[in-house]
């Protein structure tokens, strides 16, 4: 559908994927910081096999955010975020942030928060 930006958060890295073996993404509040992403129309069908792809409901909760299209729009949308309690925050496998990196850069995403969020940059 288009990218959108999801205001007062930051992106963070943490808990632990077998598929990648280590910490993956998922977002904070942040006052002050916002995360880039693309917003997909997804039928039924893709919601069932996006949350066996990303393990909902125990690696990943599905949450409902409002985001910035890019008109100005808010959106309501559904993301997957890290449940908060028991979060330990450390760096990507580089293997999964080499996706990320390539993906930022092919979507024109400033990549300072992938850098920051890395511990690649202050």
């Amino acid at each position: 559908v288009g990218r959108a930006m999801l205001p007062g958060h930051a992106l963070t890295f943490g808990g632990f994927s077998h598929r990648w073996g280590g910490a993956v993404a998922s977002v904070l509040p942040a006052k002050g910081s916002a995360v880039p992403g693309v917003l997909y129309a997804l039928d039924p069908g893709d919601v069932r096999a996006l949350d066996r792809f990303e393990g909902h409901p125990f690696a990943y909760e599905r949450v409902v955010k409002l985001v910035l299209d890019e008109q100005g729009r808010r959106r309501r949308v559904t993301t997957y975020l890290q449940p908060r309690e028991g979060f330990e925050f450390w760096a990507p496998p580089q293997g999964y942030f080499d996706v990320l990196w390539r993906a930022y850069a092919r979507l024109g995403f400033d990549a300072r928060g992938l850098l920051v969020a890395a511990g690649v940059a202050q």
